[in-house]
């Protein structure tokens, strides 16, 4: 059985100009009446062409996770930099972004 990735999946099939309603990790795909049309030959040559790896925004969102990097710690270092001129908070979680990016990159 292939491997699915359902949300990138889904991206490519919309990308492909393939109207859907949704898919699942079987290679299952609904159009929008709720027929499975998954058997098509346009679906099937995206779904052939399918690379289940995460996408890297996906990869770097978890590696800044694993960091301390994350939107609360985000949003509260933006406002401290904002309203209070003091943007060392975010000059930390840049640094730490960085880091990351230079991992992956």
């Amino acid at each position: 059985m292939v491997e699915i990735n359902v949300e990138k999946l889904h991206h490519e099939l919309e990308t492909a100009n393939i109207i859907i309603s949704g898919c699942d990790s079987n290679g299952t795909v609904w159009d929008r009446a709720g027929k499975q049309i998954q058997d098509r030959a346009d679906v099937l040559a995206v779904i052939g062409t399918h690379d289940p790896a995460p996408l890297l925004d996906d990869t770097r969102q978890e590696e800044y996770h694993k960091v301390g990097v994350n939107s609360k710690s985000m949003l509260f270092a933006l406002w401290k930099k904002v309203m209070a001129s003091d943007g060392a908070d975010a000059d930390a979680l840049q640094s730490l972004m960085d880091g990351v990016d230079a991992l992956l990159n």
